[in-house]
């Protein structure tokens, strides 16, 4: 399967800008951010490539990736070398990600649907999330998230 880039979209062409990234002290977590929240299959990260035409190259190998046997809610995951409750490690991180090179978070949350988002490592500092294709700050994030009453 191929993605459009540039700006977050899915593969039907519409936005779909709902996972966060940010670090938790000196460890990533990741959060598909929908409401109502989304079951999971998969989550995976690599590192952005793209096709001559564009397009994400999800053919890239995982350099993270866990499972689901059944869909799950996960809420907030955290990326290293144990699996989240209910899910399988099938990739665990073998060495801390690159700084300075940019990847690409992706939740499957059906057959052919996914949400995601791109970011660098090393942007990820004084508490910013990225999350709708910008980092903002954790406040900022919680502002805009769907699940967060108005």
């Amino acid at each position: 399967m191929v993605l459009a880039l540039p700006a977050v979209t899915a593969c039907m062409g519409e936005p779909y800008s709902s996972v966060a990234i940010f670090m938790d002290g000196s460890v990533l977590q990741v959060r598909l951010a929908d409401c109502p929240p989304s079951s999971v299959t998969v989550v995976r990260i690599i590192p952005l490539r793209t096709t001559h035409d564009n397009l994400l190259d999800e053919n890239v190998p995982s350099v993270w990736q866990v499972s689901f046997p059944k869909p799950t809610v996960t809420g907030v995951v955290t990326v290293g070398d144990e699996a989240p409750p209910g899910g399988t490690l099938d990739v665990p991180l073998a060495a801390p990600l690159d700084p300075a090179t940019e990847y690409v978070t992706l939740f499957r949350t059906g057959v052919h649907e996914q949400a995601y988002e791109t970011f660098k490592p090393a942007d990820l500092h004084d508490g910013r999330v990225r999350f709708n294709d910008a980092y903002v700050s954790h406040d900022e994030f919680e502002r805009r998230s769907a699940c967060t009453k108005k």
